[in-house]
């Protein structure tokens, strides 16, 4: 870790150094001495991370290198915090020196301070990392290659072959008949040569597996020719193909051979043979050297395959010609069996303490075989029971590594990985194991740490989600959740990945739950810290954690469900160093102590708290990134001077619903990528204008548009250049002042959003008019959203991209079309929201997969049969219907399509109809405060791939339902959970259904 920030460190100062920033304050000389210590340090640091593993000094020394480069981390930071005082803006060439000399002069005293002090502190900084730049030369460590590839002096490479090595293989018989089926079937069918990728974590088996299909008998039998070749870091296509040539068996080494003659003698061995080539530990990522490999073997006859094993899911997708093999953990079961074999032996009898504490351990392993084998083999001496118990209680990066260890195995994955992405990883060591990491969240961390910067046209943020997908392309992310088109949105990793990163920052992160100190490291090399409230607390941070000086994260916590009043931040401490504070659904009586001593803080999320309003001296935070006050639905008011913060990236208010109105000049904010919300005002910098210069992403809502005095104003909101919002609200009041609003029409027009829109929504427009090009706009009395008339047979415009409709308060709309049965006028349209539209009745769309209705009447239930591809129906709150039409779902490919269906608030609904049972493909069902619902239908036992049944706020039917004493106990005997529950929302827009529940069963 040290190796990935210093570098960092090195990044910022060269940048600084450029701007002339040194010459500014008088210690240009003393930043070029600096840069050339830490960059000479730089060279060896590759060689000291893997030393450290055995050798206690040179672990000491690097964490006195960590210690002093955070030091002038922080330095560099107010360096650049205190330039823009001066209105310095960056390297200036006309400037000779004499100006600048005389630039210097004019200073104001408390610059000169600020001179002062920081020439002293750089003089400092400079001796103590000389001393540890003197004291690494008795280590005798090897520096880097230029190319910055990982040095692999220190540790062989890793060799395997076709035998299997193990006395027994657990757990892995599935796996092996579905390769073996395709290799000696499937495969068989084509004409190329198939590749098939097995992907998966370092330890999970990989080789294994392909050793047991390369000895398969039905291989053997099959094939013609079976090689294997353990590739490993070398991809080298010269190597390869002269280690597939000489496993092959046909000749003597062939190490003189250049390139023409190594194709050549390859093709003569390959060539109308039907063969297997097994390509073990594959890291390569060139697409050029798979390609020259690849053209070389595709010489063979009918049905010849290559299997490729790789960590690497990007390496899978490269190669691969068929679907990528994902090879997941053992059962907890299969884990045990190899865990006794290490740790018993062949002892014939087992000490049933021992076996206890032991299926302990094996859930450290969570599924890796080479965990189990490691742990196995640590336990194989010991038979003390206070040895066993202090194996189950530690954590897997404190125990003994060995180079057949878990840790190391991971390791060199880690080690793969190019500096910007491994300081990237080691950071996720801050959340605990199995937290659902939210992709936004950790890319704005990353940022407020340094740990990424822009790059040519590239803003931080697109780099952050390109190192994210590359993490998780490497196997250190899993379990991600994806949006509609596919963007990963939120992921964990696996507990063993975890304990890697925990393994790499090992003393600068703690973790902790409330008034719980004890294990915790109290030095002053603690950087993040994490506080993880399942109870109630009586402090913030435990007593023995007080000193925050060296915070850089501080992350709280909470269940949100926990109740107690809010704590207070001590007066007294001294965030010095802090870079991010997160206290997301946990309450602080104040953050002016924060504020006042965090002068480096990027990253402040108060999400979900009620705090009522910011104090000013927010303001002074030059460096603020991000400001997170989504949910604060007390919030009345911002600072004055919020645009002060000029350094401000990303401001959210989702959910602010007592926030009336905005800071003036706005629009000063230029960095702004992410605003939430605009509150027009007739105040003097209030006005639409404020939005011209903000490049904006993502979601905005424009408030109270009542108040646009005129189309100009409208327009100077320059909608239409933001290419990077994807989701526009435009919001009036409906109040008096609304419906006297002159060129109302206009202003709407004047309001063109940007073509890169994916979802609009107008509400409380009350005008009947549409834009004269097609767009994604509603409108209050319209009856059609299409109002064009064909011209000679051509239909004109449409809403070719959209891909979700929103309809809301639409008393007068029939159909979405004038001209009946114009569906490709929604060719991409996937969800459908409607609410209060009681006219509106839906033609015929195939693509739509999402429907939810609020409200409406039985001429829009009567149509839903004209979405053929419905997969997903929520139905919420209509008094007037006590049944559903007979042919409500008759063309919905047979009723076969429904996975998710919701009925709520039917108050006069009696009974379910009886097309309810041909939902055989329902995987979850919710009722919701239907009270005159006293039965389920017999027919829900057809329900046969139902899995959850949530009876919410349902009391009658709940009563029937209960486990032994329910009179419809026998109908949901089938489903595996079923629950008595309440719904639990959030404040804001697009959050999932929140529940409180309990089963039933």
């Amino acid at each position: 870790m040290a190796e990935a920030f210093l570098n960092v460190v090195v990044e910022n100062l060269n940048t600084l150094i450029q701007k002339e920033l040194g010459l500014l304050w008088g210690v240009n000389k003393d930043m070029e001495r600096l840069s050339s210590t830490l960059t000479t340090i730089c060279a060896v640091l590759e060689d000291a991370e893997e030393k450290q593993l055995k050798e206690k000094a040179i672990k000491n020394w690097l964490e006195k290198l960590t210690d002093a480069s955070y030091e002038v981390d922080d330095i560099l930071d107010e360096f650049a915090m205190e330039a823009p005082q001066l209105g310095y803006k960056g390297k200036r060439s006309k400037w000779n020196e004499k100006v600048r000399a005389s630039f210097m002069s004019y200073l104001h005293p408390m610059n000169t301070l600020f001179r002062y002090k920081i020439a002293n502190r750089m003089k400092e900084i400079i001796d103590r990392l000389d001393e540890v730049s003197n004291e690494r030369m008795k280590f005798h460590l090897h520096e880097m290659v230029e190319d910055k590839r990982p040095i692999f002096h220190a540790r062989e490479r890793r060799q395997t072959g076709p035998l299997i090595t193990q006395p027994q293989v657990y757990g892995r018989e599935e796996d092996n008949k579905m390769i073996v089926e395709f290799l000696v079937g499937n495969a068989t069918d084509c004409e190329d040569v198939s590749i098939y990728p097995i992907v998966g974590l370092g330890g999970m088996g990989k080789t294994t597996l392909a050793q047991l299909v390369f000895n398969d008998k039905r291989v053997i039998m099959h094939f013609e020719l079976k090689i294997w070749v353990c590739v490993s870091d070398d991809f080298d296509v010269k190597r390869l193909m002269r280690a597939i040539i000489e496993s092959s068996g046909s000749g003597r080494a062939c190490d003189a051979l250049e390139m023409a003659p190594l194709q050549t003698r390859l093709r003569d061995i390959l060539e109308n043979k039907r063969f297997l080539v097994v390509l073990d530990d594959v890291w390569n990522e060139d697409q050029e050297e798979w390609d020259r490999l690849k053209y070389v073997m595709s010489c063979g006859s009918k049905g010849s395959s290559i299997v490729v094993t790789t960590r690497l899911q990007k390496v899978a997708s490269i190669v691969g010609t068929v679907p990528m093999h994902h090879l997941s953990g053992l059962s907890e079961n299969n884990c045990w069996l190899l865990f006794k074999q290490r740790a018993f032996g062949n002892l014939s009898e087992e000490r049933p303490k021992l076996v206890k504490i032991g299926k302990e351990i094996v859930k450290k392993c969570v599924g890796v075989p080479l965990a189990a084998k490691a742990l196995g083999s640590l336990m194989r001496f010991k038979r003390e029971e206070n040895e066993w118990l202090y194996v189950m209680e530690s954590e897997i990066w404190n125990l003994p590594q060995d180079e057949n260890s878990i840790l190391p195995a991971l390791k060199l994955s880690y080690i793969h990985l190019p500096l910007e992405l491994r300081r990237c990883f080691a950071y996720c060591a801050v959340f605990p194991k199995d937290h659902k990491i939210k992709k936004k969240s950790l890319i704005l961390l990353w940022m407020a740490n340094g740990f990424i910067s822009s790059k040519g046209d590239l803003e931080m943020e697109e780099i952050g989600n390109k190192i994210c997908n590359e993490l998780y392309w490497r196997s250190f992310f899993q379990d991600v959740d994806e949006d509609e088109n596919g963007n990963i949105q939120s992921f964990k990793m696996h507990d063993l990945v975890h304990d890697l990163a925990q393994s790499i920052v090992k003393g600068e992160y703690c973790y902790m739950e409330a008034d719980h100190s004890s294990n915790i490291d109290m030095s002053k090399r603690v950087r993040h810290v994490t506080c993880n409230y399942t109870s109630k607390p009586t402090r913030i941070i435990p007593l023995g954690l007080a000193n925050v000086e060296s915070f850089r994260s501080f992350i709280i916590l909470r269940n949100s469900k926990l109740d107690f009043n809010a704590l207070k931040l001590p007066s007294y401490w001294n965030f010095h160093s802090l870079r991010a504070f997160d206290s997301t659904f946990f309450e602080l009586t104040s953050i002016s102590p924060l504020i006042k001593k965090s002068k480096h803080l990027r990253y402040l999320n108060l999400s979900y708290t009620s705090i009522k309003r910011l104090p000013e001296s927010i303001c002074s935070l030059k460096n603020l990134q991000t400001l997170d006050l989504s949910g604060c639905y007390v919030l009345k008011k911002l600072p004055k001077h919020l645009s002060r913060l000029t350094s401000l990236r990303h401001l959210n208010l989702e959910g602010c619903e007592s926030l009336s109105r905005l800071p003036r000049n706005m629009g000063k904010l230029t960095c702004l990528k992410t605003l939430t919300f605009f509150i027009v005002d007739k105040r003097k910098g209030c006005h639409l204008d404020e939005l011209q210069e903000l490049n904006l992403g993502g979601f905005l809502e424009i408030k109270n548009l009542e108040k646009v005095a005129s189309p100009l104003y409208a327009k100077a909101a320059n909608l239409a250049r933001k290419r990077n919002l994807k989701e526009l609200r435009l919001t009036w009041c409906g109040n008096e002042e609304a419906e006297s609003q002159k060129d109302v029409e206009q202003i709407l027009e004047a309001l063109e959003p940007p073509p890169s829109l994916t979802i609009l929504e107008i509400t409380n427009y009350k005008e009947p008019s549409i834009f004269e090009t097609p767009s994604h706009i509603l409108y209050g009395f319209l009856q059609y959203l299409d109002n064009d008339e064909p011209n000679d047979g051509q239909p004109v415009g449409g809403f070719m991209s959209l891909e979700i409709l929103y309809l809301r308060e639409l008393p007068n709309l029939q159909r979405l079309s004038k001209e009946e049965g114009r569906e490709i006028l929604f060719p991409c349209l996937s969800h459908i929201y409607i609410e209060e539209c009681p006219k509106l009745s839906l033609p015929c769309l195939p693509s739509v997969r999402k429907l939810e209705v609020t409200d409406c009447k039985k001429e829009l239930f009567e149509s839903v049969s004209n979405l053929h591809g419905l997969i997903h129906l929520d139905i919420d709150g209509n008094n007037d219907i006590d049944f559903f039409p007979d042919g409500m779902l008759q063309n919905l490919t047979n009723l076969q399509s429904i996975e998710f269906f919701r009925i709520a608030n039917f108050q006069t609904l009696k009974s379910l109809p009886d097309w309810f049972g041909n939902l055989v493909s329902l995987q979850e069902l919710h009722i919701e405060r239907c009270h005159r619902l006293t039965a389920l239908p017999m027919n829900i036992q057809s329900l046969t791939k139902l899995q959850k049944l949530y009876l919410i706020l349902c009391p009658k039917l709940v009563e029937r339902c209960r486990k032994e004493t329910g009179e419809d106990r026998q109908k949901i005997a089938h489903i595996p959970e079923v629950y008595d529950a309440f719904v639990v929302t959030s404040r804001c827009r697009d959050s999932k259904w929140f529940f409180q529940a309990k089963r039933l069963n």
